[in-house]
């Protein structure tokens, strides 16, 4: 599921706001905007950025590495702890604590004052076919948390979403997915999720309760364009899209076609997420897992976060009402 990454640089199709990039350097201006790694963590698999506003720092986990990393923003602290358990995403709690999706399903993270992190509880184990394990996730605005499960080879259609309700049950809301990625909402409700290995995306209408209503596809990408993988919705309702193998991130508007994309310094982007007091900056994890020697050799990048200055405005993260 690879691709020439020279095709990664084509421009033809669509207005581009670029911010190039020292292929050495941790940081390059252009335009007023900017680009930095500011955690040069060499994951495996760098994913589930999330903001954390009381605290001022940006979550994120290395699923590959069963460790969980915590950016502060002010000062650019970095810290990496091993878990117990390999937690594939995070959110929000109104407890102060975390919700998380894990190997045995949904769990709760406790969270000290110095930023350790423990596991608190499973509040909801999920029963998946052997090799499956979970992927992305994310807090709605009605406080729900939603993840995906995947085959953890990559190669069989089976995995599924599951919402988890502040009730503390997990329901099975679709199935069919090979890797699904990046579950997010526009501001009417409805639920955004990628297919990455077929380069799709999903939109699901639901009614109040979560339940969906109908489906429809919101956009395709071409084989040049790389893999939709984790996405994030920013205050004027346009989505922005981590692309594996795409070298970028690419905003698309709210019909799903792509007005903007920003070119990173690393060939497998994964998880995009606003933070920041003001929600101008923009938090990418990304993947050292599959490349070459000589890959790695020409992105030194690869597997840090990455911080983008933006003109827009992102939103402010959606807390579980557990």
């Amino acid at each position: 599921m690879f691709y020439n990454k020279a095709c990664a640089f084509s421009r033809g199709l669509f207005t581009s706001l670029t911010i190039y990039y020292a292929p050495f350097g941790g940081e390059r201006r252009n335009d007023g905007m900017r680009i930095e790694c500011v955690a040069h963590a060499a994951a495996q698999l760098g994913e589930g950025t999330l903001w954390d506003p009381d605290r001022g720092v940006v979550w994120w986990v290395d699923i590959l590495s069963s460790a969980i990393h915590t950016h502060r923003i002010a000062t650019g602290e970095n810290r990496r702890q091993a878990l117990s358990l390999r937690v594939t995403s995070l959110g929000l709690a109104t407890d102060g604590g975390l919700i998380a999706s894990a190997d045995p399903g949904f769990v709760r993270l406790n969270v000290a004052d110095d930023l350790s992190v423990s596991v608190a509880r499973v509040v909801a184990p999920i029963v998946e076919p052997a090799g499956n394990r979970f992927n992305d996730g994310k807090v709605d605005a009605r406080g729900r948390f939603w993840a995906g499960t995947m085959d953890d080879s990559e190669r069989a259609a089976r995995g599924s979403l599951y919402r988890l309700d502040p009730t503390e049950v997990a329901t099975a809301i679709r199935g069919g997915f090979r890797v699904p990625n990046g579950p997010c909402f526009l501001a009417d409700g409805t639920l955004l999720i990628t297919d990455t290995p077929a380069r799709e995306i999903i939109a699901i209408t639901l009614d109040p309760h979560g339940q969906p209503l109908s489906e429809r596809p919101f956009t395709r990408f071409g084989a040049d364009q790389g893999y939709p993988d984790g996405m994030t919705v920013d205050a004027e309702d346009h989505v922005w899209v981590a692309f594996w193998d795409g070298w970028c991130v690419r905003r698309l508007s709210p019909s799903g076609s792509v007005v903007t994309e920003v070119t990173l310094p690393v060939q497998r982007p994964t998880c995009p997420s606003f933070a920041g007091d003001a929600l101008t900056r923009m938090y990418v994890t990304s993947a050292r897992t599959g490349l070459t020697e000589s890959d790695l050799q020409s992105q030194p990048l690869a597997g840090g976060l990455l911080m983008l200055e933006l003109p827009v405005r992102g939103r402010p993260p959606s807390r579980f009402l557990g």
